[in-house]
C-alpha cells in the first residue's frame, strides 16, 4: 500500500510539471496547431508537398519522423494536400497523445493508431 501511494505522489507530481511546461509553452504557441513550434515545423511538410504538386513533380518516396512521420503516412495513405491542410489546422495534441505511466514508458501511441484509422483512406494489410 505505501508503494502504491508513493506512485500516486508520483504521478501527481508529474502531471503538475506537465502542466506547468504547458503553461510556459502556451506563450510559444503557434495558432492553428495546437501546439508547440515543433508541430508547426513538421506540419511545413505539407507545404512541400503542395509546392511538388503544383510543379508537378512526383513523389516516389516518403520518409519522415515525428510529425513528418504521421504526414507521410497519411499522404500515402490517400490525403490530398488540401486535405492535409484542413486536418492540419483542426488537430490537437490530445488527439494523438496520450500520457501514461506503464512500463513502456510515459507516452501512448493507442490515441495516434485511432487517429490514422480514422482519417485514411488506404488500408494495408500486414502479416
Amino acid at each position: 500500500m505505501k508503494a502504491l501511494r508513493q506512485v500516486a505522489r508520483t504521478v501527481r507530481a508529474f502531471g503538475r510539471e506537465l502542466a506547468r511546461v504547458r503553461a510556459r509553452w502556451s506563450a510559444n504557441t503557434c495558432p492553428g496547431t495546437g501546439s508547440g513550434w515543433r508541430f508547426a515545423r513538421g506540419i511545413a511538410h505539407i507545404g512541400v508537398l503542395k509546392v511538388l504538386e503544383e510543379a508537378q513533380i512526383p513523389v516516389c518516396f516518403v520518409a519522415g519522423t515525428s510529425v513528418g512521420a504521421l504526414i507521410g503516412a497519411a499522404y500515402c495513405g490517400g490525403l490530398s494536400v488540401a486535405e492535409l491542410e484542413e486536418i492540419a489546422f483542426q488537430v490537437r495534441s490530445h488527439h494523438i497523445a496520450r500520457w501514461t505511466l506503464s512500463r513502456f514508458g510515459l507516452a501512448s501511441n493507442q490515441r495516434m493508431a485511432v487517429f490514422l484509422h480514422r482519417i485514411l483512406k488506404k488500408r494495408v494489410l500486414t502479416i
